[in-house]
């Protein structure tokens, strides 16, 4: 019997877990079929969660946080199911709400009581389950997405923000039929497993579209934009496109926070503030302002939205976050090319002749002589991870070969040779994995 938390974590970790291996078959090795007969076997009513599910290849974590602000903001309770974690693994299953005294927006992770019994109850439910040969055997995030809307149900939200995983057709989120579905920036990431091809990479995060169902998208290149406008005309989906249907203007980027203009249709909303950093992130608070002015307009959301109160509140670690200032230090869990061209253009634009030191590790899987040409550092200190799926310095080195860098065994020793060479008019910054984050984040 689990009645541990420690035991209950262990049974989780005994998963096969597809987040530390660096090479699989994405088609292969994922199964839609396996979460229905799951979900199914252990009794759990998915479908009564209201529902919007994320997929993209960038800020589909920033954009979850900003529709259940928005709408824990305005009084709902909502659950918001977002992967990886930094610290601990109960930071993918929180509660978003209002304090009804202090009318501060909370989040709360799964009670560790509630984990426990959760999985307890989850792991008696899986002993009379049997899978077809053909199904291979229930995966970490698949048991975790189980556990989630288990602890959702249990807590009676008012609505669900679904982060999908790892693209989107295949995910174990893609179970439920959500309310809107969105579509965030799509470029080229985990091209071993989704394509090479943006349009099969498309494909993959198109695969969230459902019948009916709205989706709000970011602009994306043409030939993403074609997928996309074919699968919604295919389901009779409605498409609501930033820059077409919707905008963002008199963007005004501060040290502190960014303020922008905002309009749908002849809905219109002046000088919003948001306190993530850098114009990417304008795009992804539009696509929840969008999505949750599609909902209200539709009396789906019965409450009128607070946006301004939503945006201003959220926040979100590891996002270009000034993480010490003595030295000048920033994280950002950017993890491929897409968000590091974000990174790039943001550090140019905040911090405009400082020179950068970089410490960078990344997963085996990642592009890395294409991510780090978008950061113009002036020293360059590459390390490791504690995780099977990142690269190995040396063959990092390999890589980048031609420039000088400085190969650290962890990223303590990394902070430590960041540390010396450190002076004025620099800045430190740690970015390639939220693994490597979390590690800095932990020492720092």
């Amino acid at each position: 019997m689990i009645d541990k938390y420690k035991q209950a974590k262990d049974y989780l970790d005994s998963f096969l877990n597809y987040e530390k291996r660096p090479f699989f078959s994405y088609k292969h090795s994922f199964k839609l079929e396996r979460t229905y007969l799951l979900l199914k076997h252990l009794q759990i009513p998915y479908q009564r969660l209201k529902a919007i599910h994320i997929a993209g290849t960038k800020g589909k974590g920033s954009t979850a946080h900003f529709c259940a602000y928005l709408l824990a903001a305005s009084g709902f309770k909502v659950g918001l199911f977002t992967s990886p974690h930094l610290f601990d693994f109960r930071e993918r299953i929180k509660i978003v709400r209002k304090n009804s005294k202090s009318k501060e927006i909370k989040e709360s992770l799964i009670p560790k009581d509630s984990f426990i019994k959760t999985i307890e109850k989850l792991k008696r439910g899986l002993k009379s389950f049997k899978l077809p040969a053909k199904l291979d055997q229930i995966t970490f995030f698949e048991f975790s997405t189980a556990l989630a809307f288990k602890h959702f149900l249990q807590s009676r939200v008012d609505f669900v923000i679904l982060e999908s995983g790892l693209g989107g057709r295949l995910d174990s989120t893609n179970v439920v039929n959500p309310l809107a579905s969105i579509i965030t920036h799509i470029g080229y990431d985990h091209t071993d497993k989704l394509g090479k091809k943006l349009v099969e990479i498309t494909n993959e995060k198109a695969g969230i579209i459902k019948k009916n169902t709205p989706l709000v998208c970011s602009s994306q290149r043409p030939s993403s934009l074609r997928v996309i406008k074919d699968k919604c005309k295919s389901r009779g989906a409605r498409l609501f496109l930033l820059d077409r249907d919707f905008k963002a203007q008199n963007i005004r980027l501060k040290q502190e926070h960014t303020l922008f203009n905002f309009g749908f249709n002849g809905f219109a909303l002046k000088d919003l503030k948001i306190h993530l950093k850098g114009k990417y992130q304008v795009e992804n608070a539009s696509l929840a302002l969008a999505t949750l002015y599609l909902l209200e307009a539709e009396e789906i959301v019965k409450k009128r939205i607070d946006y301004k109160g939503g945006l201003k509140a959220s926040r979100l670690p590891g996002r270009f976050e000034v993480v010490s200032k003595s030295p000048l230090t920033i994280v950002d869990i950017a993890h491929n090319a897409s968000s590091f061209s974000a990174l790039g253009d943001s550090l140019r634009r905040y911090f405009p002749g400082k020179k950068i030191i970089l410490i960078f590790a990344c997963s085996q899987d990642k592009d890395a002589k294409k991510m780090l040409k978008s950061i113009d550092y002036s020293y360059l200190i590459i390390t490791r991870f504690n995780n099977p799926r990142s690269w190995d310095p040396l063959e990092l080195k390999r890589i980048v070969k031609g420039e000088s860098v400085y190969l650290a065994k962890d990223i303590g020793e990394a902070l430590e040779e960041a540390g010396r060479e450190y002076k004025d008019k620099r800045i430190i910054v740690i970015s390639g994995s939220l693994f490597l984050v979390s590690e800095a984040k932990k020492l720092l």
